[in-house]
């Protein structure tokens, strides 16, 4: 169940992508203005759900009303035909501010995984529920691609509401989102505990269990942000940059990282699917494979920088449209060293296929294990904060880095960051380790 309802959450992070098809006049400004919309409701929709499932501790309706949320906003979407076309970019990101807010219930489905597994099996459920997420994420585009027949015009629903390759990701959408709501209600039950529903707390767990390693907490939010804004970096800029530093068209570029964003994603599935159905998830040595992931990082980040020996340059061009680097827009192009082709490709499916799925669940687990397993609704929200403030800030800044100073900046702000967070990691080792509760006190009888 877990793994479905995770899919369907993926799957959202499609729509975004070709919502503003539908008013071709929207720029990029608009559209950023509508994933930072989007972002800002997930944020608010993460806390709201962990406060309102530390109230009651339960977990139910929280993760419905999310759900519900995001059908209205896809329901919402499926009108946007009929919206005029000056009100089309304020509607658009009303729907994706409410969207964001549903997906506030993925923090509360980590909450309840976290509930519902034990310390020894808890890696393995994360990869249930991170690989859930990740496949929506590869669904969502392949399935876009069959939306490309339904043409402009498309099926006729009702009246006059058709269903053609704009909108119909989100009436998808609409029917994941339904079956969600009936999973609810009929797979899913809250922990029982002496005979009443008792999902979240314990007051006698709360006594036994120490207060938690801030530093710790700290270290894994910081990679989680890390991780995501090197991520959600370089995917903004691949398609500009591959068409600058290798001299190629538009839709070269845009396919040819299309195959590598769906290499990636199928490599990174498979490792999943591994840690599900294996137990190489539980023998991992959390503190060592994070440490390692990150320097592969480092070694992608450094093997892809425009060094100043490099003897190629980039094809300097005035008209940057068609492939090269155009100097009428950007003065950073005269003598800019050109990095190896192979080694960005490559060098990105074996840090994003490779190494983010043991990331992912690697941090996800030792966060959740840092905490009493039960009442982490307002941790796992922060701890969710910390990705979608990396991806609302990554596109945005180094976008403007980018056009303004080259991608030597962009890769020298990514390299520093990944530094930091790789020295916290070794010289907090002895730190980033599991809570464990304190012996319960032994009394004698006389």
């Amino acid at each position: 169940m877990y793994t479905y309802m995770t899919k369907v959450n993926g799957f959202q992070e499609l729509i975004h992508e070709i919502s503003f098809q539908l008013n071709p006049s929207v720029g990029p400004t608009t559209f950023g203005l509508a994933v930072t919309f989007h972002g800002v409701g997930h944020c608010l929709g993460a806390l709201a759900a962990a406060w309102w499932t530390n109230r009651r501790y339960k977990a139910k309706k929280p993760l419905m009303a999310g759900y519900i949320l995001m059908l209205f906003s896809n329901c919402l979407f499926l009108l946007a035909d009929h919206v005029p076309t000056e009100l089309t970019a304020p509607f658009i990101m009303m729907c994706r501010f409410l969207g964001g807010l549903g997906m506030g219930n993925t923090s509360t489905l980590r909450t309840t995984l976290t509930a519902h597994s034990m310390s020894d099996d808890r890696a393995k459920a994360m990869s249930v529920f991170i690989g859930g997420r990740a496949l929506g994420l590869i669904l969502g585009p392949g399935l876009q691609l069959i939306f490309l027949f339904f043409g402009d015009t498309g099926l006729r629903l009702i009246g006059s509401l058709h269903i053609h390759s704009h909108n119909a990701a989100a009436f998808i959408s609409i029917i994941l989102n339904l079956s969600a709501i009936v999973a609810l209600f009929t797979l899913y039950h809250e922990i029982e505990r002496n005979g009443s529903s008792c999902s979240q707390r314990s007051i006698e767990d709360d006594e036994n269990w120490p207060l938690p390693d801030k530093l710790a907490m700290f270290v894994c939010m910081l990679t989680r942000y890390c991780q995501n804004f090197t991520y959600y970096a370089i995917e903004t800029l691949a398609p500009a940059f591959i068409m600058m530093m290798f001299n190629m068209e538009r839709d070269s570029a845009v396919g040819i990282m299309s195959v590598v964003f769906f290499i990636s994603g199928v490599f990174a599935i498979t490792l999943y699917s591994t840690f599900v159905f294996s137990d190489v998830a539980r023998r991992l040595n959390i503190g060592k494979v994070n440490t390692a992931s990150l320097l592969i990082f480092m070694i992608y980040i450094l093997s892809t920088y425009q060094w100043p020996f490099i003897p190629t340059n980039v094809f300097v061009t005035t008209d940057g449209s068609h492939g090269g680097c155009d100097y009428s827009i950007y003065s950073w192009c005269l003598g800019l060293p050109k990095t190896s082709q192979e080694f960005f490709y490559i060098g990105y499916i074996i840090s994003f296929g490779g190494c983010v799925p043991f990331i992912n669940v690697g941090d996800a687990t030792l966060y959740s294990k840092l905490f009493n397993p039960v009442g982490q609704a307002l941790e796992q929200s922060l701890y969710d904060v910390s990705q979608i403030f990396a991806r609302v800030v990554a596109p945005v800044l180094c976008t403007a880095i980018y056009s303004s100073f080259g991608p030597q900046r962009v890769w020298e702000l990514l390299f520093a960051q990944l530094v930091v967070v790789t020295f916290l990691w070794i010289a907090f080792a002895n730190r980033m380790i599991p809570l464990r509760p304190k012996p319960r006190p032994v009394f004698y009888l006389e």
